[in-house]
């Protein structure tokens, strides 16, 4: 080596390299500490969100109840002692829910709480005064509280993403700091200590190609972190780096499957909710008139359940929805939407389906039902629990989405009328119009 050389070598200091390390050091510990300060507060926001998504959930549910029970047995007096408490109990949670949605900033609920109070207020004064309560207050106000539901999941939704996005900024900050570190020491690294530089010239490399070639998805991602760097490489912060941004993405994937699926499906049955049967239905009902295809559609619903439910127990009936909904989801086929339609009525869309074919899968869920055995049903008239089913076909039996529903659901009230346990397709209504007609 010339002499030159010698002297260049040994003017290198590690001091100026040390320090602008510890300086980097101070910076990623307080980004990350920040990071995770920031994290936490927006997790434990979506977190609130979604808690606040699932008790609206139940304050419609108990919405529905009262209002069955003023329709059905509006008069006696044990029935309206039920009915008093829970609308007690509704103001009481509205109250709850004004100051949690103040403190989450959900303007929307605050304001609809605040009016639900006024007209749960009034309910309580017509029913001391012995007054009868509006037909059309309780569904107006169910029909309002779905669309706060509504905004509720978007803010579930959004509050998550603004979560898997800090998650994302942070992958690529601690990328970008990693990188700098290392183009900026590499060459001191590399002169002074060759041995050193060998897993951190591995690591570069495979960063550089990971950044070249980044997948879709995050998840993909930390797959490829984790098969591509070996850890006996790396220093242990490096792979608390890699195991930390793993577990993020894991997290976050986790989280956004779950609000996916409270998203379009119902809780009790794990079918989807009638949200999801209607964004499909009127999707298909628009390509079958495009392609000139037939869509049909099935309403069932189970006979006498509400003589079950007093007889044995809302836990029972709860039973009897979810292996009436496992059987609905064995017999579909994989492109049909089963769905739950509304306390104990289902429904079924079938896709490229014409009213022969829907009416032999309905027929042949019916029968399977039927011979299904469930707790005490032998105590009920006929001894079993069975279900009545309607069936229309678009363009057959109906001109739109809207009124393909009305007519499966016409077809489904004609079946409960002439006996139950049966299926009846619209057309038959149509046959009998047309014979009472001449």
């Amino acid at each position: 080596m010339s002499e030159s050389g010698k002297t260049s070598f040994q003017s290198l200091s590690l001091r100026p390299v040390l320090f602008s390390g510890i300086l980097f050091a101070f910076l990623l510990l307080g980004g990350t500490a920040g990071f995770i300060t920031y994290q936490g507060n927006l997790q434990k926001r979506a977190d609130e969100a979604q808690v606040i998504y699932k008790d609206l959930l139940d304050f419609r549910s108990t919405l529905t109840l009262i209002d069955q029970q003023l329709s059905l047995t509006p008069d006696r007096s044990e029935v309206l002692r039920e009915i008093t408490q829970n609308i007690k109990l509704l103001q009481f949670r509205s109250v709850n829910f004004q100051s949690r949605a103040a403190k989450n900033r959900m303007p929307e609920l605050a304001s609809w709480m605040r009016s639900s109070q006024l007209a749960l207020e009034k309910m309580l004064t017509d029913i001391d005064m012995k007054r009868g309560i509006a037909d059309n207050s309780i569904p107006l106000m169910i029909l309002e509280l779905d669309d706060v539901i509504l905004q509720t999941a978007i803010d579930v939704r959004l509050a998550n993403d603004k979560v898997y996005d800090a998650v994302q900024l942070f992958f690529f900050i601690v990328l970008a700091v990693l990188m700098v570190i290392i183009i900026s020491a590499g060459w001191l690294i590399v002169s002074n200590y060759r041995q050193t530089v060998m897993p951190l010239s591995q690591l570069a490399e495979k960063l550089r190609m990971l950044n070249e070639e980044l997948p879709e998805s995050f998840h993909d991602t930390a797959e490829e972190v984790k098969k591509n760097i070996r850890r006996e490489e790396f220093s242990s912060d490096v792979n608390q780096i890699t195991d930390s941004i793993v577990r993020f993405c894991q997290d976050i994937e986790l989280k956004n499957k779950k609000l996916d699926e409270l998203f379009i499906k119902d809780e009790k049955t794990d079918l989807y909710n009638y949200r999801h049967f209607k964004d499909h239905l009127i999707v298909d009902v628009a390509r079958a008139k495009r392609f000139n295809e037939k869509v049909s559609i099935t309403m069932m619903d189970i006979d006498r359940f509400k003589a079950y439910n007093d007889a044995n127990g809302h836990v029972a009936g709860d039973i009897v929805l979810e292996r009436m909904a496992g059987i609905i989801r064995e017999e579909c086929r994989e492109a049909d939407i089963p769905a739950r339609f509304g306390g104990e009525e289902f429904a079924v869309l079938f896709p490229r389906t014409d009213s022969r074919e829907a009416i032999e899968i309905v027929d042949r869920l019916r029968n399977i039902i039927a011979a299904e055995p469930f707790y005490h049903e032998k105590e009920l008239p006929g001894g079993q629990l069975t279900i009545s089913a309607g069936v229309a076909t678009y363009p057959d039996n109906a001109v739109d989405w809207y009124s393909l529903i009305n007519n499966a659901d016409k077809a489904l009230y004609r079946a409960k009328q002439t006996g139950r346990n049966k299926v009846v397709h619209f057309r038959e209504l149509e046959q009998e119009e047309g014979e009472s007609a001449e």
